[in-house]
């Protein structure tokens, strides 16, 4: 393991002191798509772009400031052109570097992006589900992107969001997805639909009830129990999605944060309204000066599985680290 990766312990440890250090940069790295999912806007709202240098430099600023983990998301990251360059580029700075994609456009630009350690595609069900929620014929090329990763040995999570479309009929589609990420040899985990500053107007059909949610995740962590290391999110993370609950204090902002396509930095993708210009200040200047975040409602698996590692919850440490032994040596 990258002798880099000792940087986290300590890190969290000054944060308690009030020493920031950004650990993870999640990069939105354009808001343009090629799909229209039912449940989200983001491409409903074009956003001026990074130039590859800029994007290049926001990387070296934050490597000389301990990032470890970088992800590419969207959006769609694979529409920027030079996304293999700049895959390429993050791994020779960052010890863990992932692409979140709908998979549409894996087939044709794997080669470029084989150095990442692991992809995040996401499918929410089987074709019926997928192709609702995403759009007709997005599940075939999505399972055909993955296929072609896999036959290069490229590590791929299928990352699902609960909804009516996957819980309806006795949780019928989440059953199969289970089964379909098994015989792709992929990992799986889970987000819940959620209303944000693009969404809010067209989500909130698409919410199962608490029951129904309730369930879904009994079927997950019956899963998880049953078949070790293939769902990847962490028990107490599970249990902050079952039942949300307000943090007293978030560790957006002190150890990790999100780049926007411009070049904000933001704690999170749901405060994007504290964001700083990182083009104006400085990228790492602008995390720096990001505000303290406290009693925030999230239901974000990303976030809350980042507050459950870097506040040192024990089951969430364990399962986490053995995650990534397993990803960090591609």
């Amino acid at each position: 393991m990258n002798y880099n990766t000792l940087k986290l312990p300590f890190s969290v440890l000054l944060a308690r002191v009030g020493v920031k250090s950004p650990l993870r940069v999640l990069h939105f790295i354009t808001f343009r798509c090629n799909l229209h999912c039912k449940y989200c806007g983001l491409w409903r709202t074009p956003r001026k772009e990074l130039s590859t240098e800029q994007i290049k430099k926001a990387m070296d600023e934050f490597a000389d400031a301990g990032t470890l983990f970088w992800t590419f998301t969207g959006g769609e990251p694979l529409l920027r052109k030079d996304i293999g360059e700049l895959a390429d580029y993050a791994k020779k700075l960052f010890p863990i570097v992932t692409i979140t994609t709908n998979g549409i456009l894996l087939k044709k630009r794997i080669d470029e992006i084989k150095s990442v350690n692991y992809l995040t595609v996401s499918i929410d069900g089987p074709k019926e589900v997928t192709d609702f929620n995403r759009g007709e014929g997005t599940f075939d090329k999505a399972v055909e992107g993955i296929k072609t990763a896999r036959k290069r040995n490229i590590d791929v999570v299928i990352n699902a969001v609960i909804s009516k479309a996957n819980t309806k009929n006795n949780f019928e589609g989440i059953k199969k997805l289970i089964e379909i990420a098994l015989e792709l040899d992929c990992k799986l985990t889970f987000s819940v639909v959620y209303s944000d500053q693009f969404n809010k107007k067209h989500v909130k059909k698409l919410f199962p009830s608490k029951k129904e949610l309730k369930n879904a995740f009994k079927i997950i962590e019956d899963t998880k129990k049953s078949k070790p290391g293939f769902i990847m999110f962490s028990d107490p993370c599970i249990d902050m999605l079952k039942n949300p609950r307000k943090q007293e204090s978030c560790l957006a902002g002190k150890l990790f944060c999100d780049l926007l396509p411009d070049g904000t930095v933001a704690p999170c993708y749901f405060k994007e309204e504290l964001g700083v210009d990182g083009l104006k200040y400085g990228f790492v200047e602008a995390f720096k000066m990001l505000p303290e975040i406290k009693n925030c409602l999230c239901v974000n698996t990303c976030y809350i599985e980042l507050n459950c590692i870097l506040s040192l919850n024990p089951a969430s440490v364990k399962e986490n680290l053995l995650k990534y032994i397993t990803f960090i040596g591609r």
